[in-house]
């Protein structure tokens, strides 16, 4: 119970997602495609209900930060 209520009332901020998207762009080697983490993840763990949806917010952050760097994220971490 404690967990969830601290989760709902939460704020994140850009340090925040900042951490997540590294987490959603990183192999235990280096930098990735969002999209063959995402695979990456599904292939150990399986596909559910939420999978879609939280596919969907990665995207979301990864189009956040392209626009807050004022250019490609894999860019910026050497990715081609």
């Amino acid at each position: 119970m404690f967990i969830k209520e601290y989760l709902e009332n939460t704020e994140y901020d850009d340090y925040d997602r900042l951490i997540q998207l590294c987490d959603a762009i990183s192999f235990p080697d280096g930098p990735t495609f969002l999209e063959k983490r995402l695979v990456d993840v599904v292939m150990r763990r399986g596909f559910n209900e939420l999978t879609i949806s939280k596919w969907k917010s990665f995207f979301e952050l990864k189009n956040y930060f392209d626009e807050k760097a004022g250019g490609d994220i894999y860019e910026i971490v050497n990715l081609k």
